[in-house]
């Protein structure tokens, strides 16, 4: 997708890193949608129009923001419209096939579990024992327990988080 911040940056010589946060949040932001959009697109899937229209607003504002930074002015809004949450919260609830159908199933424990991994997330903590997630994240604990097997590579992906296990027994939490 050709995104309008980046012709921006490139043009001016500029690096994510100079711009200020709120533009650098929104880039990250938009960075998120493009990850779930690859990952709707590997499954066979094309993300909705309306997720289109509102990653293309997310651009036009992050745009505004560098172009503000380079002017030195404040004349963008004050919030980006969206935040990933909003645009994929559409996408998910309505998942379309490669013809735009709506008919693609959608896993509600994988949804559980990847709403449980955002709680753990946002909590500040990446480190869990399997007792902790027992306690904090019952969906998840459920689907590690059934499928746990010794010396193999256990955990849970979802497309927006990785929970695996560490060689100390310990469960490593990450964003993708």
């Amino acid at each position: 997708m050709d995104l309008q911040y980046k012709k921006e940056l490139e043009k001016n010589g500029l690096t994510v890193s100079e711009l200020p946060e709120d533009a650098q949040t929104g880039i990250d932001q938009i960075n998120d949608v493009l990850k779930a959009f690859r990952m709707l697109e590997r499954k066979g899937q094309k993300p909705t129009a309306k997720a289109l229209k509102k990653l293309k607003a997310m651009d036009k504002w992050v745009t505004y923001e560098i172009l503000d930074y380079l002017h030195d002015t404040d004349k963008n809004d004050d919030e980006i419209p969206f935040d990933a949450e909003d645009v994929l919260d559409g996408d998910q609830n309505e998942p379309k096939d490669d013809k735009g159908d709506s008919n693609v199933d959608v896993d509600p424990i994988g949804l559980k579990i990847d709403a449980e991994l955002e709680q753990l997330y946002a909590s500040g903590k990446t480190v869990y024992s399997i007792e902790e997630l027992g306690s904090n994240a019952k969906e998840t604990y459920n689907v590690l327990f059934e499928s746990y097997e010794d010396g193999e590579e256990n955990g849970v992906v979802t497309s927006r988080f990785s929970l695996l296990e560490g060689a100390d027994k310990k469960f490593t939490l990450k964003t993708k």
